[in-house]
């Protein structure tokens, strides 16, 4: 599968979940279990990995073989987030979704910094613990924000991006989030 097709299904699997889950949501019904998230936390935890870093210990979920695709998630949300899309997109990517620094289950070192450029230096480690040069990236709410810091400082590790619901720059952080 080329980049530009496994954008587009990245999109359209994204798409597809975020319509049906509203949808179920308007109506009170509930979603087919063949749309939408398919795997229960249980099952995602028990699949959690470890690699050691300066950072810490990066909490992750990978799955599948070939081009790697990293998926980063939003605030406070960890890489259970991705569930759906790494069950659907597997078949055509190396997926990996961490847990960022100070979320889900990953274990902060002492006195380790969480700004967003702690967490692309931590990316690129765990990039490198893994034996990953380059990868799509994926990124929603505020894992958009890592994620155009990533590019902006890696872009040669950076084949394809895909921001979903995401700040940008000049919008991060919102005035009227942090009064």
């Amino acid at each position: 599968m080329n980049r530009r097709r496994f954008i587009q299904a990245a999109g359209s699997a994204l798409a597809g979940t975020a319509i049906a889950e509203s949808t179920a949501r308007i109506f009170s019904i509930e979603t087919p279990p063949t749309v939408g998230m398919t795997e229960d936390a249980p099952t995602f935890h028990a699949a959690r990995r470890f690699a050691s870093t300066r950072f810490g210990k990066i909490a992750y979920v990978e799955r599948g073989t070939g081009d790697a695709a990293l998926f980063l998630h939003g605030f406070p949300l960890n890489g259970f987030q991705w569930r759906g899309a790494l069950d659907r997109l597997s078949r055509d990517r190396r997926c990996i979704a961490p847990d960022f620094l100070a979320m889900g289950y990953t274990e902060v070192a002492d006195g380790q910094s969480v700004a967003p450029d702690a967490q692309v230096a931590m990316l690129v480690e765990l990039l490198d613990k893994l034996s990953v040069p380059s990868a799509d990236l994926l990124a929603n709410d505020s894992g958009g924000a890592v994620a155009q810091l990533f590019v902006a400082r890696h872009p040669r590790r950076v084949r394809t991006l895909l921001l979903t619901n995401c700040d940008t720059e000049p919008d991060s952080p919102q005035p009227h989030c942090c009064r």
